[in-house]
């Protein structure tokens, strides 16, 4: 069977697995000549959007993992209360649909080598096309009828489940991440370095600045891994992204205990 696999933080270990089994694997690539296609979460759905129409001639079966529905992202004040940000949001929608008009605005970015029209052009160019909103909007239009057009939807929990149900109206079926024992109980034991660490994106979401206060307080050594997503967020203490899990897995031996300050999360991977 040809599959293709899109994520970077579940699905790749099945990679091996699958090829193990005889199958070809594709990652983050797409291809029409593929029977099954997996796709991790909302983030790489525009990914699959694109290949609707060859993916519907060719039958490609298309499976989801449904990894988190923050429900404040649906209360009212998410919404979307105006037509202005109404058209920002479709523009954002449109863009991501068509391949060519998504690199088209990506040749203008700001650059300060650039003349001040240049870079005036490439701001609004930017601020039309590229505005994104994870609000009522994204989810009940874009990311529901996206879900629609797959053929096996699965949740992350039961939590995430009753949350999909409830506001996209879509059935899923339960599908709980698995960890290695064996790997985990087996590995090495490590200098202890760090009092604390916590893994994951550095977003307002997960909350790592409660995280660096109770630290100050504690006066406790800490490190954070994960990718700095939002820039806003001052980090005051060794922070770094890490692809390679074995490493990953080897920094969490140095330290103490784990501290997950997130405000929200669809299960909770980390912990486990």
């Amino acid at each position: 069977m040809n599959i293709s696999i899109f994520g970077e933080y579940y699905l790749p270990y099945l990679i091996d697995l699958f090829e193990k089994d005889g199958h070809f694997v594709l990652h983050n690539v797409f291809s029409s000549e593929i029977d099954v296609c997996i796709v991790e979460s909302r983030f790489y759905m525009y990914e699959i959007y694109r290949h609707f129409k060859a993916i519907k001639r060719k039958g490609v079966k298309i499976i989801n993992i449904v990894l988190d529905i923050p429900f404040t992202y649906f209360l009212k004040r998410w919404n979307l209360k105006n037509i202005y940000k109404e058209i920002l949001q479709t523009l954002h929608h449109k863009t991501r649909l068509n391949r060519f008009l998504l690199e088209t605005v990506n040749l203008f970015k700001p650059n300060s080598k650039k003349n001040v029209f240049y870079n005036l052009l490439a701001n609004r160019i930017q601020f039309y096309f590229n505005s994104f909103y994870l609000n009522r909007t994204y989810f009940l239009k874009n990311y529901r009828e996206y879900l629609k057009n797959s053929d096996l939807n699965l949740a992350l929990s039961r939590y995430t489940q009753k949350l999909v149900n409830k506001f996209l109206k879509i059935n899923t079926i339960v599908c709980y991440p698995c960890v290695n024992s064996e790997y985990l109980l087996n590995l090495p034991k490590e200098e202890i370095k760090y009092d604390a660490i916590n893994i994951s994106r550095i977003i307002p979401l997960k909350n790592q600045e409660t995280f660096l206060k109770a630290a100050k307080k504690l006066g406790l050594n800490i490190l954070i891994l994960g990718a700095h997503n939002d820039k806003s967020i001052k980090i005051d203490c060794p922070h770094y992204y890490i692809k390679d899990n074995n490493q990953v897995m080897k920094i969490l031996n140095q330290t103490k205990f784990y501290v997950d300050p997130s405000l929200f999360e669809g299960f909770g991977m980390t912990p486990v």
